[in-house]
């Protein structure tokens, strides 16, 4: 499971993912407070929590390397819709987190 934090002008809403999934995922479902989603080579299921997006991922692994790729392509743009940082950096407060 990933957390992720929000940027500051970036609202931790459940309104605002659910208009972000609807634009970049394939299908999605919502149960409650949480979402299920369908991507590319994955299924994701996202929730907010605490000013977090939290999320765990499945990745089917016997596809071609086109649709992996378009896979992460599609799950970075919708973090940094959502949560208004980059892929980049993203992993720069994940390694600190890790090194903290």
């Amino acid at each position: 499971m990933r957390q992720y934090k929000f940027k500051r002008g970036y609202k931790p809403t459940n309104d605002r993912l659910e208009e972000m999934m609807e634009v970049h995922f394939d299908e999605y479902r919502k149960d409650g407070d949480i979402y299920y989603a369908k991507f590319g080579a994955a299924e994701a299921k996202l929730w907010i929590e605490n000013k977090k997006l939290y999320v765990e991922t499945k990745t089917n692994t016997n596809v071609p390397g086109d649709v992996a790729a378009m896979t992460v392509r599609t799950y970075n743009i919708f973090l940094e819709d959502l949560t208004g940082y980059t892929a980049k950096q993203r992993q720069k407060m994940m390694k600190k987190e890790v090194e903290d």
